[in-house]
């Protein structure tokens, strides 16, 4: 019986690479920049939002539903609600902000969000102007 000399010694090989340089970035330390038009997290200017519930009726992974706010921010919101999204489901394909018709909800950069508590995946988009 011979015996397989190749197959003995290529898990050695695999020690060469404990003296190269990692080939990737150490996060959260050194931060990726990110592309412009990236689809991250939703932001709503309030202030301008009507809730007239498109955003939830064009989701097709019903990620979004609307939600009364803690205080009113427009008066014009004939339906006093707002959207909120759940991450869980969101496919971050932008649909729910081209058919706004105030165009108060847009995608910003910011897309890091990690939980161990499911529950927190429901999101209230950010004011736009809180963002500023």
């Amino acid at each position: 019986m011979a015996i397989d000399v190749k197959g003995v010694l290529s898990p050695l090989s695999a020690i060469g690479t404990l003296f190269e340089h990692p080939r990737t970035i150490t996060y959260p330390e050194v931060k990726k920049e990110i592309p412009r038009g990236y689809r991250g997290f939703h932001i709503n200017d309030l202030e301008s939002c009507i809730g007239c519930a498109n955003c939830q009726e064009v989701c097709m992974n019903e990620a979004i539903d609307m939600v009364h706010p803690d205080r009113e921010y427009n008066p014009k919101n004939g339906s006093g609600c707002v959207p909120r999204i759940d991450y869980g489901r969101c496919c971050w394909c932008s649909l729910c902000t081209d058919v706004c018709p105030p165009s108060s909800l847009k995608l910003n950069n910011e897309c890091i969000h990690a939980d161990r508590d499911s529950n927190n995946f429901l999101y209230m988009p950010k004011n736009r102007k809180d963002i500023s």
